[in-house]
């Protein structure tokens, strides 16, 4: 196997089966290739002929395995490398003279190669590169700035990508989580989502993959230079029938109960909780958020009239719960709903029914452009909306819009059917744009959801790692505290808000 590096063609996934760990060592400031690098198991189990060891060394081409067939350093030196009982992820100990140590973790994840006629399991580790024991750490992130360049991450900034999680957990893991295992990226905006679920709830994987496609395509820049944001929705077990509370009261409180059994705390600082439960407070709401922005939520959608929803309301119902994670108000900036100028899912208006883009119903996105102020007092069905900010009257066209729960004729730029009388009338006219039975609101201009994110989960997102650059992140907790959070929608709104 001393081949690996050119020869691994990589066919079938099989994930937890046992097979060989391999990584390479390389220099941080040169680039080359580190031999005799000590690689020790600090957190793990070992098993096999050749664990009276538990540790290899690199070779000349840096390159380390834990064999656990004995082709490569023969069979009294068979290791196989599993994670501790109760943990997810090796923690293992790179250390050599003249180099700083460090802790790598990493949750195998094997795949079957093909290499002289031998099938092989093999999990490969995040390469390293060390760095020399005085080399500069400008960002104190504890990767050095030769060690940032070979990664192409900021050696001034502790998270070059600017969602809340330190490079180096993006890249080594950190307190017992490899985030790379999820296909955490530093240089790629990415959101983590722990989500448990009561008997006959488990999410449609239909709607979870529709969420994370709708993220994928946000318009949202990434120093890699992609655009989008990498969700990772990571449905993890099924609450035992006998935890499942059916009626989570106080909603907070019977919910820790669950989580605190559930949801394992070395991933706090990296996931979001996500709970699919039936209902809670005694109610009919779709779901609830632990403060604006927040670390956790609930979609509560047991008691509907399809149990646990239809493919749209649970897709809908998730990615606005998490919104509210995220550091969006029902009104985007604002808790005003139903906001007919707001096009977001984050409104009663497209919570459960999608987006109207270009003729195509259901569509998962948050507010993607600004639309100004608008007077309900005077409203023109002919020119409808107006841009604000870098939004065009051409943005705004492929929007249908709802007045509370109806889709109107026209689009968000021309030709609205405000009343929906089924005549574009030219004079200005009064109409209710917020769903509050009158019509003396200025409602107020919209925001561009994806442009005013928030990944720090109101201070609880983030690891040690961040440094300097965590500080900065976390100016302010809470928009909306947990305890002034509003419920969400009910099937009851969603059927027919009032007018």
């Amino acid at each position: 196997m001393s081949t690996l590096r050119n020869t691994l063609v990589a066919s079938v996934a099989a994930v937890g089966l046992n097979g060989c760990v391999y990584g390479y060592v390389n220099d941080a400031s040169t680039g080359s290739a580190i031999q005799d690098v000590t690689v020790s198991v600090a957190s793990g189990t070992c098993s096999g002929a050749g664990c009276a060891t538990p540790s290899e060394k690199t070779d000349s081409s840096g390159l380390f395995v834990f064999d656990a067939y004995g082709d490569r350093n023969g069979a009294d030196q068979v290791k196989i490398i599993m994670p501790a009982s109760g943990e997810e992820a090796i923690r293992l100990l790179y250390s050599r003279a003249g180099y700083r140590s460090v802790n790598v973790y990493h949750k195998p994840k094997y795949e079957e190669v093909t290499q002289d006629g031998k099938d092989y399991l093999i999990s490969g580790v995040q390469p390293v590169y060390l760095c020399a024991l005085l080399a500069p750490d400008s960002d104190g992130d504890g990767i050095c700035d030769a060690a940032e360049s070979r990664y192409g991450t900021s050696a001034t900034n502790s998270d070059t990508d600017g969602d809340s999680i330190s490079d180096f957990a993006e890249l080594y893991g950190y307190g017992g989580v490899d985030l790379r295992y999820y296909g955490a990226n530093p240089k790629k905006k990415d959101v983590f989502v722990e989500m448990d679920y009561y008997p006959n709830l488990q999410p449609i994987q239909a709607a979870l993959d529709r969420v994370t496609a709708a993220f994928a395509n946000a318009p949202v820049s990434n120093p890699d230079g992609s655009t989008g944001i990498a969700l990772h929705l990571v449905v993890d077990q099924q609450v035992a029938a006998a935890d499942a509370d059916m009626d989570l009261s106080p909603a907070w409180t019977d919910f820790d109960v669950i989580k605190a059994k559930y949801f394992a705390s070395r991933r706090a600082p990296f996931f979001h909780y996500a709970l699919i439960a039936n209902q809670y407070n005694s109610g009919g709401s779709s779901g609830l958020s632990r403060g604006i922005p927040g670390h956790d939520f609930m979609v509560t959608l047991g008691n509907w009239s399809t149990p646990g929803g239809t493919e749209q309301q649970q897709a809908g119902t998730i990615m606005h719960e998490l919104g509210h994670n995220i550091g969006l108000m029902h009104g985007g900036n604002e808790n005003m709903n139903y906001k007919a100028n707001y096009l977001s899912l984050m409104s009663y208006n497209y919570q459960l029914r999608g987006l109207t883009v270009d003729g195509t119903t259901g569509v998962l996105d948050y507010s993607r452009v600004r639309v100004a102020s608008a007077s309900e007092a005077a409203v023109s069905e002919i020119s409808a909306f107006a841009p604000a900010g870098t939004t065009t009257e051409a943005d705004l066209a492929h929007y249908g819009v709802r007045i509370g729960s109806s889709l109107r004729s026209g689009n968000a730029s021309a030709n609205l059917d405000f009343n929906g009388n089924g005549v574009i009338q030219a004079a200005p006219l009064a109409q209710d744009l917020n769903n509050d039975g009158d019509t003396s609101d200025i409602i107020n201009a919209s925001q561009n959801d994806w442009t005013a994110l928030v990944y720090h989960g109101a201070s609880t997102i983030g690891d040690p790692y961040l440094g300097d650059t965590e500080s900065l992140m976390r100016m302010q907790p809470f928009l909306v505290a947990p305890e002034k959070t509003e419920q969400c929608i009910t099937e009851h709104e969603h059927r027919g808000p009032k007018k």
